[in-house]
């Protein structure tokens, strides 16, 4: 039986550190047993870290490809909001208060997430926990998920506001969930997290967009929103609007 790869077998090649996952192609000695023998069986071809999200080529069914697109999903809402921030100002004269407020929580928060809450678990929690699956390009300390943190703290906010808007837009509701909600099934399925890791991180990040939340009604009262310049219905009176005085 094989038990060396044969030649041209993927060699470590990374942009920034190794095993950052950043900018990275991760050579055939850092795959497990597994992944090496779908590589001489010719299933695997090559392993990439981009994002810190593994991108294991050739992608082998839709739902591989759903999965990495819902992994990237944390970084496309706040670069849409940037872009939506930028060409508000350059039209109006002033941007749009709700990216803005948007990309205030995503930076504000991710921010917390590196130097505070990473920095609690790396310390307080034994390796078993915060290592990442062996299969992860990363191999820096999965917990919490960054990417569930943001793309969940991202979603109880808006949903919120949406929810507790004077006027209801159910159809945003679904729109939300469907664009967040399976981030983490994302990150477990592409094997750069563990199960533990993602439902911690959307916990915290529960907290987190619930503070968000009350921050903008508190402090930036009676700002519009993107559902009522884009509605598919009329929405529905909600008595229980809270105010926050």
């Amino acid at each position: 039986e094989e038990t060396s790869p044969r030649g041209g077998a993927p060699e470590q090649w990374q942009m920034f550190a190794a095993g950052a996952g950043q900018w990275e192609y991760q050579g055939f000695e850092a795959w497990t047993a597994e992944e090496q023998e779908m590589w001489r069986d010719g299933l695997l071809r090559c392993k990439w870290g981009v994002g810190q999200v593994s991108i294991r080529l050739p992608v082998r069914s839709c739902t591989a490809l759903v999965a990495l697109v819902y992994g990237y999903l944390p970084f496309v809402i706040p670069l849409w909001w940037l872009l939506w921030v930028a060409i508000s100002g350059a039209v109006r004269g002033t941007p749009r208060f709700f990216p803005a407020f948007g990309l205030c929580v995503a930076a504000g928060f991710a921010l917390v997430n590196e130097t505070v809450t990473k920095q609690i678990c790396k310390r307080a929690l034994p390796k078993s926990v915060t290592d990442r699956p062996p299969e992860a390009v990363c191999k820096h300390p999965g917990m919490p998920s960054g990417h569930v943190m943001n793309a969940y703290t991202l979603m109880v906010w808006s949903l919120l506001e949406v929810a507790f808007d004077r006027i209801v837009h159910p159809e945003w509701l679904v729109l939300i969930v469907l664009i967040m909600a399976p981030v983490p099934w994302a990150r477990v399925y592409n094997k750069d997290h563990t199960v533990a890791q993602v439902a911690a991180s959307a916990c915290i990040a529960t907290a987190m967009g619930c503070v968000a939340f009350y921050i903008r009604k508190k402090y930036y009262p009676d700002h519009d929103h993107p559902w009522e310049w884009y509605a598919a219905t009329e929405g529905v009176a909600n008595p229980y609007a809270p105010t926050f005085e």
